[in-house]
């Protein structure tokens, strides 16, 4: 797996060891090389990525894409993994991130103090506003994004417990 961003390198070095990933990422400032290739580009939003999954086999088919509205549209872990596993291939095991920089913090940087509450409040809001939906599309949606929420808390829940605050 591989995550890219806009961020320079040092920013998602400080994003990797903030939230112990155990990925690599690719540094696309600007969105030349990747972000506006792949229709990704989102000026909207201060020049970020929007969302984007792609699953490329070895022999570089695109075996899964989805691309997302916005940083609230997800898809769910399933298709991706089951497009992953038809591939048929063993895990591979790649060294740590170890780029040739310090990581630097940025402020716009979601922190895990701050995860709980924001999609707590997703989960509720959506919850209170698709009672009062009368489209039925508007409620799946609001539904849809009350699952999301849910399922982030949860696996948010399951890292808490493998990476437990420092208490020093």
């Amino acid at each position: 797996m591989v995550l890219a961003s806009t961020d320079p390198p040092e920013v998602q070095l400080a994003m990797n060891r903030t939230w112990h990933l155990p990925f690599r990422w690719i540094s696309d400032p600007g969105g030349v090389r990747l972000a506006k290739p792949l229709d990704a580009w989102n000026p909207d939003r201060g020049g970020i990525f929007k969302p984007l999954v792609v699953a490329v086999a070895p022999d570089g088919r695109e075996v899964f894409r989805e691309l997302s509205r916005d940083f609230t549209d997800r898809p769910d872990d399933e298709p991706v993994l089951a497009a992953l596993e038809s591939l048929g291939l063993e895990p591979v095991a790649i060294p740590p991130w170890a780029p040739d920089v310090e990581p630097q913090p940025s402020e716009r940087a979601f922190q895990p103090a701050s995860f709980i509450p924001y999609f707590r409040a997703i989960k509720f809001n959506t919850g209170a506003l698709s009672e009062r939906m009368v489209d039925e599309r508007d409620r799946d949606q609001l539904l849809t994004e009350q699952g999301m929420a849910e399922s982030f808390l949860a696996a948010f829940d399951e890292w808490r417990a493998e990476h437990p605050p420092d208490r020093r």
